[in-house]
């Protein structure tokens, strides 16, 4: 059965020569089994969003089986807005993310609006990361004020996942990326309170490995029409695979 992984990082790895280009990133996911998956640049969430989304999309032409996220870096906003026109409308770009450099800091609203606004004609889902409550927060009132798009909470708020998962019943159009904490108990909560249908899954390799993170659905002992929606069949749709092939 196929597997995709919806959320991959390009450099960003403490051991040098890890993670530093797609070719490098589809030998280590094929490896673990992983056939394909959205990869963002580190780069360009933490330096340079224009070279490093740029850097991105060159390596992706040279492999077919690997797609992107143009990162928004909200420091940035006119390198990002740029960013986004330039590559959102590509058919290998599948979402954005919105960072404001530190991941561990709530996306700030009037900062976020100007790029939202730019990604509304692209139709694409809108990545955050959530490694806490305080993003979820954040990332619950972008999502109801900004009812157009579809958002995914990287990480489904680390070990504050219980506060990811009443995010995502209290808006219809938040999905749950399911890396982040290693806790077993909160795919199958997650499937309980919104169904598994609103559930992706993504490693955040290199920062975990794929393996670890593919482990803990299948250790959630969760039903196999789950697990194969969990970590193909949701991304296919939301991302509109269908259309690339």
């Amino acid at each position: 059965m196929p597997i995709f992984d919806c959320h991959v990082r390009m450099e960003g790895n403490s051991l040098p020569g890890i993670n530093q280009n797609v070719s490098q990133i589809t030998q280590l996911l094929a490896d673990r089994g992983i056939d394909n998956a959205i990869i963002l640049s580190a780069r360009a969430a933490q330096v340079d969003p224009t070279s490093g989304n740029r850097i991105l999309k060159s390596m992706l032409e040279q492999d077919s089986g690997m797609f992107g996220c143009v990162v928004a870096q909200l420091s940035r906003v006119d390198a990002s807005i740029q960013a986004v026109r330039e590559l959102l409308g590509q058919k290998r770009f599948l979402s954005v993310l919105l960072t404001s450099g530190n991941p561990n800091e709530p996306v700030h609203p009037l900062l976020a609006d100007e790029v939202l606004n730019a990604c509304r004609r692209f139709q694409k889902p809108v990545f955050l990361q959530t490694p806490n409550a305080a993003c979820v927060e954040a990332a619950l009132h972008l999502a109801k004020t900004y009812n157009m798009h579809k958002f995914v909470l990287l990480g489904m708020g680390g070990h504050d996942w219980r506060t990811g998962i009443a995010a995502a019943h209290q808006s219809v159009n938040i999905f749950l990326e399911a890396s982040g904490a290693l806790d077993r108990a909160k795919i199958p909560a997650a499937i309980e309170v919104i169904g598994s249908h609103r559930v992706l899954f993504g490693s955040s390799m290199p920062h975990i490995d794929p393996i670890a993170a593919l482990g803990l659905i299948k250790d959630s002992n969760i039903l196999p029409g789950d697990f194969r929606r969990i970590t193909h069949d949701n991304a296919y749709k939301l991302f509109n695979l269908a259309e690339l092939e």
